[in-house]
């Protein structure tokens, strides 16, 4: 074994001998230089650098444009290029550099190379650029001219890198998709490539109807209202004919009052053939608004009969069928609101929260709990992760309390795993008459229905705070109490609908006995209180002699 080990070891010092021997031949050919370079005597004259030039091209992308001469000597010469700022010598040379496997070539040469940003995370000014020859340490010639350059920060500077080139469309479609993501960090980035576009082409309608969303989405409210209008406008003198810009205008108009101009707007853009579903969506928020429910739910069936456009305008037809289902329901149109969810479990495919929705109505309004197990079991994996388990758990609960034997203990082991006991849970079976089998049945098995959580939170204060009135009506029928006190300052529960300034909540506190002139929080009266808002409607609500409906 000592022998082979000696052999092996021999053969190797003997190829990286004949490699270091044939390094003249092999290293040059490797940095793209042939032979002669290595081979041919120095060229007569001085190694040297001129006219450089430093310019901005139409991309933003700094460069330098210089000629130098290499005799050939020494050999593996480089033309780089080198950022200075007047607090440090020089910045990062290696992240500001041409390729170093770019050698010089032999002879007078002019190059074009590209300025690349330091990698250092904040704003920066580099104030001269300087352009050499040099092998290793050496520097064989140089010069050095005035440039100020503002770099932005890294992140910027990437998102930068990543815009450059592209066509105008695909960036913008980026940050429609990161828009409707809608998170912060998907915002800001939208916006910083949406600014990038419209910098680069202040013609560009397209980046103003964008930037208009993520005013409304960032600053919802009168103000960020306003900045969109504002935006709007400039995307609607560029394009007078613009129809998306349109249509979200008609949104801005509805959400400021203005409902005869959204009206006339949404009008006038249906005479195009717009594949915009927000037109309908929008028309049915507009009329939903203004009470009426019957033409609402007319524009609303529009946007979801019309084919699926599969891009950003899809979110339109979400919008619809959820704003649809909730009109159903209101008008308990169950038979109408369950062939709604059949279509669109299977326009989106028994896999998506579709499928969840349906096994939430089939649950509650059925009370067939194996046929809401199946559905939302379809979409485990989903996006819709909290949807399934508040589903499958609520279905088993349900079995559970309509079974027995085996099958009811296997039910209540899973329904205790998928949604715990407590008061988020009993606000939840409290969501329909069907459903409600199951949360007698927990309090019967001795969970209390006043428990708090970790929020100290009842579930009756979270059907008041969500004004679910009907859940809080059976919860109260449970035998919750309005009076428990709820949060970290102990408030009654009751209080939350005065807090919240809802009118019909305090109607149904005040008929299951609440009395708001003698239920005090921290030595005031829910009239007292009212008083300080100067809410005339709420004082007239709480007074102990108005009409209990």
């Amino acid at each position: 074994m000592s022998n082979k080990r000696t052999l092996f070891l021999m053969a190797t010092l003997l190829v990286l001998i004949a490699g270091y021997v044939a390094k003249p031949m092999w290293e040059p050919r490797l940095a793209g230089v042939r032979g002669p370079q290595m081979t041919d005597p120095a060229l007569p004259g001085t190694n040297s650098v001129s006219k450089l030039e430093v310019a901005r091209d139409a991309d933003g992308l700094w460069f330098a444009t210089f000629d130098y001469f290499y005799t050939g000597e020494p050999k593996f010469a480089f033309p780089q290029v080198e950022l200075r700022r007047p607090e440090v010598s020089a910045v990062s040379a290696a992240s500001a550099i041409s390729s170093a496997t770019t050698l010089a070539q032999r002879g007078a040469q002019k190059v074009r190379i590209e300025i690349h940003r330091p990698q250092l995370p904040e704003s920066f000014t580099t104030t001269s650029v300087v352009a050499r020859l040099h092998a290793g340490s050496q520097v064989l010639a140089r010069q050095e001219v005035a440039q100020v350059i503002d770099w932005s920060d890294w992140q910027s500077w990437v998102l930068d890198q990543s815009v450059r080139g592209r066509p105008p469309e695909e960036v913008l479609n980026r940050a429609i998709g990161l828009i409707d993501v809608g998170d912060q960090s998907s915002l800001a980035e939208a916006k910083r490539l949406l600014e990038r576009l419209i910098l680069k082409d202040a013609k560009f309608d397209r980046g103003y109807i964008e930037m208009a969303r993520i005013s409304m989405k960032t600053n919802w409210g009168p103000e960020g209202l306003r900045q969109a209008e504002a935006l709007l406008s400039s995307a609607l003198q560029i394009n007078p004919e613009g129809v998306d810009a349109k249509i979200l205008l008609a949104y801005v108009h509805a959400h400021q009052g203005r409902y005869d101009s959204a009206n006339a707007m949404l009008a006038a853009v249906s005479q195009s053939e717009t594949r915009n579903l927000w037109l309908w969506a929008t028309w049915g928020e507009l009329l939903l608004m203004q009470g009426k429910v019957g033409e609402a739910k007319e524009k609303y069936l529009e946007a979801v009969k019309r084919p699926r456009t599969m891009d950003t305008y899809d979110r339109a037809r979400v919008d619809a069928y959820a704003h649809l289902m909730a009109i159903l329901e209101q008008r308990k149109e169950f038979a109408e609101m369950e062939e709604l969810h059949k279509q669109r479990t299977q326009e989106y495919g028994p896999g998506s929260c579709s499928s969840v929705y349906y096994g939430r109505f089939v649950l509650q309004q059925r009370g067939d709990a194996q046929a809401a197990i199946e559905l939302a079991n379809r979409a485990l994996g989903s996006e819709c992760g909290t949807e399934v388990r508040e589903v499958l758990g609520m279905a088993h609960y349900v079995s559970w309390a309509g079974n027995s034997g085996p099958a009811q203990i296997e039910s209540l082991n899973q329904a205790r795993v998928l949604l715990p006991a407590g008061p988020r849970t009993l606000h939840l079976l409290a969501a329909s008459d069907r459903t409600l089998v199951a949360a007698k049945r927990l309090i019967e098995s001795g969970e209390s229905i006043d428990q708090r959580d970790n929020a100290k939170m009842t579930a009756l204060a979270y059907a008041l705070a969500q004004r679910d009135l009907a859940a809080a009506q059976r919860l109260l029928r449970l035998g919750a109490r309005p009076e428990a006190k709820i949060g970290y300052d102990d408030m009654p529960a009751a209080l939350i609908p005065v807090m919240r300034a809802d009118v019909a909540g305090i109607r149904l506190m005040q008929q299951s006995g609440v009395d708001y002139a003698k239920l005090k929080f921290q030595d005031m009266t829910a009239f007292e209180f009212a008083r300080q808002l100067g809410d005339k409607a709420l004082v007239d609500a709480l007074d102990p002699k108005a009409r209990r409906l």
